[in-house]
Protein backbone atom coordinates (compact mmCIF):
# COMPACT_ATOMS: atom_id res chain seq x y z
CA UNK A 1 0.00 0.00 0.00
CA UNK A 2 1.32 3.40 -0.77
CA UNK A 3 0.26 6.93 0.01
CA UNK A 4 0.24 8.76 3.30
CA UNK A 5 -1.38 10.47 6.18
CA UNK A 6 -0.02 13.56 7.85
CA UNK A 7 3.65 12.38 6.31
CA UNK A 8 3.68 8.79 7.48
CA UNK A 9 3.35 5.85 5.27
CA UNK A 10 -0.37 4.74 5.08
CA UNK A 11 1.61 1.08 6.03
CA UNK A 12 2.35 1.98 9.13
CA UNK A 13 1.95 -0.33 11.62
CA UNK A 14 1.19 -0.09 15.83
CA UNK A 15 3.55 -1.63 17.92
CA UNK A 16 2.50 -2.02 21.66
CA UNK A 17 5.27 -1.47 24.19
CA UNK A 18 5.82 -1.93 28.26
CA UNK A 19 7.51 0.51 30.35
CA UNK A 20 9.85 -2.24 30.73
CA UNK A 21 10.82 -1.80 26.91
CA UNK A 22 10.43 1.82 26.99
CA UNK A 23 13.65 1.87 29.93
CA UNK A 24 15.60 0.37 27.93
CA UNK A 25 15.24 2.27 24.98
CA UNK A 26 16.06 5.05 26.92
CA UNK A 27 19.41 3.99 27.46
CA UNK A 28 19.95 2.58 24.24
CA UNK A 29 17.98 5.53 21.86
CA UNK A 30 17.06 8.44 24.05
CA UNK A 31 16.32 11.89 23.42
CA UNK A 32 14.89 12.36 19.90
CA UNK A 33 15.61 8.38 18.76
CA UNK A 34 13.07 7.54 21.34
CA UNK A 35 10.21 5.90 20.27
CA UNK A 36 7.08 8.21 19.99
CA UNK A 37 4.33 6.51 21.86
CA UNK A 38 1.12 7.18 23.46
CA UNK A 39 0.20 6.43 27.01
CA UNK A 40 -2.74 3.84 27.86
CA UNK A 41 -2.35 2.99 31.54
CA UNK A 42 -0.79 1.00 33.85
CA UNK A 43 2.81 0.52 32.43
CA UNK A 44 1.46 0.20 28.56
CA UNK A 45 1.83 2.35 25.89
CA UNK A 46 1.36 2.09 21.96
CA UNK A 47 3.79 3.26 19.00
CA UNK A 48 4.46 3.55 15.37
CA UNK A 49 6.25 1.57 13.05
CA UNK A 50 7.33 2.66 9.75
CA UNK A 51 8.76 0.71 7.22
CA UNK A 52 9.90 -1.69 9.94
CA UNK A 53 11.62 0.99 12.16
CA UNK A 54 9.55 3.04 14.92
CA UNK A 55 8.56 6.77 14.63
CA UNK A 56 10.63 8.62 16.68
CA UNK A 57 10.28 11.58 18.46
CA UNK A 58 12.15 13.76 16.48
CA UNK A 59 10.18 12.19 13.35
CA UNK A 60 7.37 12.98 15.26
CA UNK A 61 7.89 16.81 15.50
CA UNK A 62 8.25 16.82 11.80
CA UNK A 63 4.74 15.66 11.39
CA UNK A 64 1.65 17.30 10.15
CA UNK A 65 -0.79 15.90 12.05
CA UNK A 66 -0.80 15.00 15.92
CA UNK A 67 0.81 11.63 16.61
CA UNK A 68 -1.86 10.26 18.32
CA UNK A 69 -4.65 10.45 15.49
CA UNK A 70 -2.04 9.02 13.36
CA UNK A 71 -1.80 6.36 15.84
CA UNK A 72 -5.57 6.06 15.45
CA UNK A 73 -6.27 6.06 12.42
CA UNK A 74 -3.27 3.32 12.12
CA UNK A 75 -5.76 1.22 13.59
CA UNK A 76 -9.10 2.00 12.12
CA UNK A 77 -9.41 -1.10 10.00
CA UNK A 78 -7.87 -3.45 12.78
CA UNK A 79 -9.99 -6.78 12.44
CA UNK A 80 -12.51 -8.12 14.57
CA UNK A 81 -11.45 -9.84 17.88
CA UNK A 82 -12.02 -13.70 17.93
CA UNK A 83 -14.38 -14.97 19.65
CA UNK A 84 -13.77 -16.28 23.32
CA UNK A 85 -12.29 -19.85 23.90
CA UNK A 86 -13.33 -21.05 27.12
CA UNK A 87 -13.92 -17.36 28.09
CA UNK A 88 -10.80 -15.91 27.41
CA UNK A 89 -10.25 -13.74 24.11
CA UNK A 90 -6.38 -14.40 22.88
CA UNK A 91 -5.33 -11.38 20.16
CA UNK A 92 -2.83 -12.61 17.89
CA UNK A 93 -2.76 -9.36 15.53
CA UNK A 94 -1.00 -6.65 17.27
CA UNK A 95 -3.17 -4.30 14.98
CA UNK A 96 -5.99 -5.22 16.69
CA UNK A 97 -4.75 -5.45 19.89
CA UNK A 98 -3.70 -2.15 19.62
CA UNK A 99 -6.90 -1.24 18.75
CA UNK A 100 -8.38 -2.76 22.00
CA UNK A 101 -5.72 -0.90 23.40
CA UNK A 102 -7.14 2.62 22.18
CA UNK A 103 -10.55 2.04 22.27
CA UNK A 104 -11.94 -0.62 24.94
CA UNK A 105 -15.20 -0.07 23.39
CA UNK A 106 -14.28 -2.74 20.60
CA UNK A 107 -14.88 -5.26 23.44
CA UNK A 108 -18.04 -7.12 23.45
CA UNK A 109 -18.14 -6.84 27.19
CA UNK A 110 -21.58 -9.50 27.38
CA UNK A 111 -19.39 -12.47 26.25
CA UNK A 112 -17.36 -12.30 29.11
CA UNK A 113 -18.04 -12.92 32.90
CA UNK A 114 -17.51 -9.56 34.52
CA UNK A 115 -16.00 -5.94 33.38
CA UNK A 116 -13.36 -6.85 30.44
CA UNK A 117 -9.98 -6.97 31.57
CA UNK A 118 -6.82 -7.12 29.43
CA UNK A 119 -3.15 -8.63 29.39
CA UNK A 120 -1.05 -7.67 26.96
CA UNK A 121 1.41 -10.24 27.66
CA UNK A 122 3.29 -10.32 24.35
CA UNK A 123 2.80 -8.35 20.89
CA UNK A 124 1.19 -11.38 19.62
CA UNK A 125 -0.33 -12.57 22.82
CA UNK A 126 -3.00 -10.29 24.45
CA UNK A 127 -5.61 -11.91 26.59
CA UNK A 128 -8.92 -10.31 26.93
CA UNK A 129 -11.13 -12.20 30.18
CA UNK A 130 -13.77 -11.22 32.59
CA UNK A 131 -12.73 -9.95 36.03
CA UNK A 132 -15.60 -12.20 37.58
CA UNK A 133 -14.00 -15.11 35.75
CA UNK A 134 -11.23 -16.71 37.67
CA UNK A 135 -10.97 -20.22 35.79
CA UNK A 136 -10.52 -17.79 33.04
CA UNK A 137 -7.44 -15.55 34.63
CA UNK A 138 -5.97 -18.94 35.77
CA UNK A 139 -5.48 -19.78 32.00
CA UNK A 140 -4.43 -16.25 31.02
CA UNK A 141 -1.68 -16.80 33.84
CA UNK A 142 -0.89 -20.42 32.44
CA UNK A 143 -0.23 -18.75 29.10
CA UNK A 144 2.01 -16.32 30.58
CA UNK A 145 4.38 -18.98 31.96
CA UNK A 146 4.33 -20.59 28.52
CA UNK A 147 5.35 -17.50 27.07
CA UNK A 148 8.15 -16.78 29.69
CA UNK A 149 9.55 -21.05 29.18
CA UNK A 150 9.02 -19.78 25.74
CA UNK A 151 11.58 -16.90 26.00
CA UNK A 152 9.57 -15.27 23.62
CA UNK A 153 9.98 -11.17 24.05
CA UNK A 154 7.56 -10.24 26.95
CA UNK A 155 5.47 -7.01 27.46
CA UNK A 156 3.50 -6.56 30.52
CA UNK A 157 1.84 -9.23 33.12
CA UNK A 158 0.03 -6.32 35.00
CA UNK A 159 -3.59 -6.46 33.64
CA UNK A 160 -5.69 -3.33 33.36
CA UNK A 161 -9.70 -2.76 33.29
CA UNK A 162 -12.08 -1.00 31.85
CA UNK A 163 -13.39 1.65 33.98
CA UNK A 164 -15.76 4.52 33.10
CA UNK A 165 -15.20 3.44 29.43
CA UNK A 166 -11.03 3.87 29.70
CA UNK A 167 -8.09 1.05 31.07
CA UNK A 168 -7.22 1.61 34.57
CA UNK A 169 -5.03 -0.74 36.89
CA UNK A 170 -6.72 -4.31 37.41
CA UNK A 171 -6.85 -4.65 41.47
CA UNK A 172 -6.12 -8.40 41.59
CA UNK A 173 -5.83 -8.48 45.17
CA UNK A 174 -8.89 -7.96 46.20
CA UNK A 175 -10.79 -9.20 43.26
CA UNK A 176 -9.10 -12.56 42.77
CA UNK A 177 -7.55 -13.40 46.02
CA UNK A 178 -7.22 -17.09 45.03
CA UNK A 179 -5.25 -16.25 42.44
CA UNK A 180 -2.46 -14.30 44.26
CA UNK A 181 0.47 -16.92 44.53
CA UNK A 182 -0.27 -17.18 40.60
CA UNK A 183 -0.05 -13.82 40.22
CA UNK A 184 3.12 -12.98 42.53
CA UNK A 185 4.89 -15.90 40.71
CA UNK A 186 4.18 -14.48 37.14
CA UNK A 187 5.32 -10.76 38.03
CA UNK A 188 8.06 -12.24 39.09
CA UNK A 189 9.18 -14.30 36.07
CA UNK A 190 8.34 -11.30 34.21
CA UNK A 191 10.64 -8.92 36.03
CA UNK A 192 13.35 -11.41 35.81
CA UNK A 193 13.04 -11.03 31.89
CA UNK A 194 12.77 -6.79 31.96
CA UNK A 195 15.90 -7.15 33.88
CA UNK A 196 17.46 -9.30 31.73
CA UNK A 197 16.97 -7.40 28.53
CA UNK A 198 17.92 -3.87 30.65
CA UNK A 199 21.29 -5.83 31.88
CA UNK A 200 22.76 -5.76 27.88
CA UNK A 201 21.89 -1.97 27.75
CA UNK A 202 23.61 -1.14 31.08
CA UNK A 203 27.20 -3.03 30.74
CA UNK A 204 29.95 -1.39 31.99
CA UNK A 205 33.25 -2.00 33.43
CA UNK A 206 32.82 0.12 36.60
CA UNK A 207 29.81 -1.12 38.18
CA UNK A 208 28.59 -4.69 38.65
CA UNK A 209 24.83 -5.79 37.01
CA UNK A 210 23.19 -7.90 39.26
CA UNK A 211 20.58 -10.16 38.12
CA UNK A 212 17.56 -11.55 39.75
CA UNK A 213 17.21 -15.09 39.81
CA UNK A 214 13.91 -16.90 41.07
CA UNK A 215 14.14 -19.38 43.68
CA UNK A 216 10.43 -21.82 44.37
CA UNK A 217 10.37 -22.45 48.03
CA UNK A 218 9.44 -25.66 49.16
CA UNK A 219 5.91 -24.35 49.78
CA UNK A 220 5.62 -23.29 46.35
CA UNK A 221 5.72 -19.57 46.80
CA UNK A 222 7.84 -17.89 44.11
CA UNK A 223 10.58 -15.37 45.42
CA UNK A 224 13.29 -13.60 43.34
CA UNK A 225 16.96 -13.08 44.59
CA UNK A 226 20.10 -10.85 43.50
CA UNK A 227 23.51 -11.52 44.55
CA UNK A 228 25.72 -8.13 45.72
CA UNK A 229 29.50 -8.84 46.32
CA UNK A 230 30.41 -6.92 48.87
CA UNK A 231 31.99 -3.84 48.99
CA UNK A 232 32.00 -3.79 44.83
CA UNK A 233 29.82 -0.79 43.15
CA UNK A 234 26.65 -2.33 42.14
CA UNK A 235 23.49 -1.67 40.14
CA UNK A 236 20.57 -3.74 42.00
CA UNK A 237 17.36 -4.73 40.89
CA UNK A 238 14.08 -4.84 43.15
CA UNK A 239 14.40 -8.36 44.52
CA UNK A 240 13.07 -10.34 47.46
CA UNK A 241 16.22 -11.19 48.97
CA UNK A 242 19.71 -10.07 48.36
CA UNK A 243 22.77 -12.79 48.91
CA UNK A 244 25.60 -11.11 50.29
CA UNK A 245 28.51 -11.74 48.96
CA UNK A 246 31.63 -11.91 51.45
CA UNK A 247 35.00 -11.35 50.23
CA UNK A 248 36.13 -14.14 52.84
CA UNK A 249 33.31 -16.32 51.07
CA UNK A 250 30.53 -16.37 53.66
CA UNK A 251 27.43 -15.78 51.87
CA UNK A 252 24.26 -14.01 54.14
CA UNK A 253 21.07 -13.15 52.82
CA UNK A 254 19.03 -9.88 53.89
CA UNK A 255 15.29 -8.85 52.56
CA UNK A 256 15.54 -6.33 50.24
CA UNK A 257 13.91 -3.85 52.60
CA UNK A 258 16.52 -5.08 55.20
CA UNK A 259 19.37 -4.50 52.84
CA UNK A 260 18.14 -0.74 51.66
CA UNK A 261 17.57 -0.04 55.56
CA UNK A 262 21.27 -1.32 56.90
CA UNK A 263 22.65 0.82 53.50
CA UNK A 264 20.78 3.99 54.66
CA UNK A 265 21.30 7.26 51.90
CA UNK A 266 24.59 5.11 50.67
CA UNK A 267 22.36 3.75 48.53
CA UNK A 268 21.05 5.80 45.59
CA UNK A 269 17.67 5.43 44.12
CA UNK A 270 17.93 5.52 40.01
CA UNK A 271 15.91 6.43 37.72
CA UNK A 272 16.67 3.29 35.42
CA UNK A 273 12.94 1.72 34.53
CA UNK A 274 12.78 -1.09 35.64
CA UNK A 275 13.91 0.27 39.09
CA UNK A 276 17.65 -0.61 40.28
CA UNK A 277 19.14 0.83 42.93
CA UNK A 278 23.17 2.07 42.95
CA UNK A 279 25.30 0.33 45.79
CA UNK A 280 28.12 1.97 45.74
CA UNK A 281 31.88 0.40 45.92
CA UNK A 282 35.29 -0.80 44.47
CA UNK A 283 35.07 -1.47 40.47
CA UNK A 284 34.23 -5.38 39.91
CA UNK A 285 37.42 -7.40 39.54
Amino acid sequence: MTGAFGNVAVNAAPRVYGASELGVLSLTAPGEAHPRVEYIAGDLFVGLDEDGQAITQGRAESLSRPFRELVTDAVASAGALPQPSGGVIVVEDEATASAVLLDPARIDAGALSGDPVVFALARARVAIVGSDDEAGVARVLDLAEELFESEAPLVSAHPLIIVDGAWAPFAWRERLSALELRFERVLRLFSVRAYEAQSIALQRPDVHIADPKIHVRDDGVTLTFAAWPKGTATLLPVVDNVMIADPSGSISVATMGEFLSAGGDAIVRTGLSPLRYFVPGDAPR
